[in-house]
Parts: structure tokens; sequence; C-alpha cells
């Protein structure tokens, strides 16, 4: 196993779910056993586009982060372009090739950050990369021309779900999937339902625990990484399951003019 390091932190006719489909590699080996593998939890955001965490880790010090703000600076960026073009007098056309570009860059710069994580992964035994068991689809349009749209969910974490999951492929790496439900809240050392008031840390509400504050980030993928094993899993379980209602919608309804 290798040294663990930390990082600091519509118009167009597009497919990024085509294009990101996982290709039947998540069952696992018949070779190798679930606890065999080594589950790496990756959470997804805006701040840290991916953040992996190895289930065998002693604690959370040792994630690894790829940094999403650029990536959240040339979508911004992006929008205004689109608004000022609409407002103008370009032609379909132009907003088209315009749009086709940029999310051509975009999507570049995500594989890049897959492989990163990858390259991470595969330096581990029997990898599997481990993530939020979603539904949400990608629309680009939607981030670009509906002022209700929020930046991450409407585009760039779904994209970088798909896009995480077809670099995996091209690597050989198997990817599973967990349930979401309170991932982000859950203490990865005691299973304690814990404190986010602050997006960027997680503070454990359980004096006994040990790890009292700590990044977000990486204490949901190494929560992430533990719900990999059935025998594993946090202790804490909330005394309800979660309503469909409480979670959040992540795409508003698409249309045939509509950009994924």
């Amino acid at each position: 196993m290798r040294t663990e390091r930390s990082r600091g932190n519509e118009y167009c006719s597009t497919d990024d779910g085509i294009a990101g489909q996982s290709t039947g590699r998540e069952n696992t080996p018949a070779a190798t056993g679930r606890a065999d593998r080594t589950a790496i939890g990756v959470d997804l955001g805006e701040h840290n586009l991916y953040t992996a965490c190895p289930s065998p880790m002693p604690d959370w010090k040792g994630a690894y982060a790829i940094p999403g703000d650029d990536l959240c600076a040339r979508l911004d960026a992006l929008r205004d372009r689109v608004a000022a073009l609409l407002a103008g007098d370009a032609d379909r056309e132009t907003i088209v090739a315009h749009v086709r570009h940029r999310r051509a860059a975009l999507l570049a710069a995500l594989d890049d950050a897959a492989r990163e994580i990858c390259d991470y992964a595969s330096a581990y035994d029997h990898p599997v990369l481990v993530t939020e068991d979603s539904h949400y689809e990608p629309d680009l349009w939607a981030w670009l021309t509906d002022p209700n749209a929020h930046r991450g969910t409407a585009w760039l974490l779904p994209t970088a779900h798909l896009r995480l999951r077809a670099v995996a492929a091209e690597y050989g790496l198997e990817a599973a999937t967990v349930p979401v439900a309170y991932s982000s809240q859950e203490c990865h050392g005691c299973g304690t339902i814990g404190d986010r008031r602050l997006h960027q840390t997680f503070r454990c509400t359980n004096p006994d625990c040990r790890v009292d504050t700590v990044y977000a980030d990486y204490n949901a993928a190494k929560v992430l990484a533990q719900r990999y094993y059935p025998n594993q899993r946090c202790a804490y379980r909330p005394p309800r399951s979660l309503a469909t209602d409480e979670r959040a919608a992540f795409v508003a309804p698409r249309s045939d003019a509509v950009d994924r």
C-alpha cells in the first residue's frame, strides 16, 4: 500500500450521461470478496471536487482532495457569458458553438481530476471507489439559463460522478455506490450525527469520541468507505428512514432544449 498523501485543499445536443455510463465493472470480481477489497470513499463537492479516503486509514489526515474552485469559477463565467449572448443579438449557432467549446474544456478538466483520483486509488490493494448512491442527472442548460439552478447540483456534481465512473472503467477499477442518507453528517469515528454548521468543517458531538472537529469532506469520504462493508458501518442509525421529500431534488425538469 502506498504512503498516504494529502493535498490542499438546450441549444446544445450533447449527452453527458452516455459519455459517463458505467461499463459494468461495479460487480466485485469473483476471485476477490468484498472483505478483501480496499474501499476508497470518494466524496464529491464544489470546494473540493473529489475527496478520497481509504477505509483502513486510521484517521482522515491522509485523505486526498482535489479542489473544485477553479471549475466553479469557470462555470460561473460561462453562465455570465451565455446570459450576455442571450441578451444580445447572437444567433443560435454562435451560442451553441460557445457552450460546446467551453463544455468540452470542462469535461477535460473533470477527466484529469478523475484520473488523479484513480492514480491515487490504484496504489492500494484491490481498490474499489465508493461514492454516494445518487440518481442525479446533469443539465448544463438549466445552470446556464435558470436563475434558480444550483451550480453544483445542476451539472458539476452529477457530471463529476459520471466521469469518475467512466475513467475508473478505463483503469479497470471497480466502482460501487452506497446509501447517501446522513453521509455528510455522520461521524466516521463513532457514528453519531454531528454538527456541520460551517460548510467546510464537521464536529462530532459525542464527548467520548476521538474525532472532535475535522474537514467535512474528509469525514464524508471516510463514512462512504466504511459503508461499503456491511459489518463496518457506523453504529448510529436515525430512528426513522429518510423521507423521499427530504432528499433534495437535483435537477430542474428537462426540456428538448436542454444540454446535458
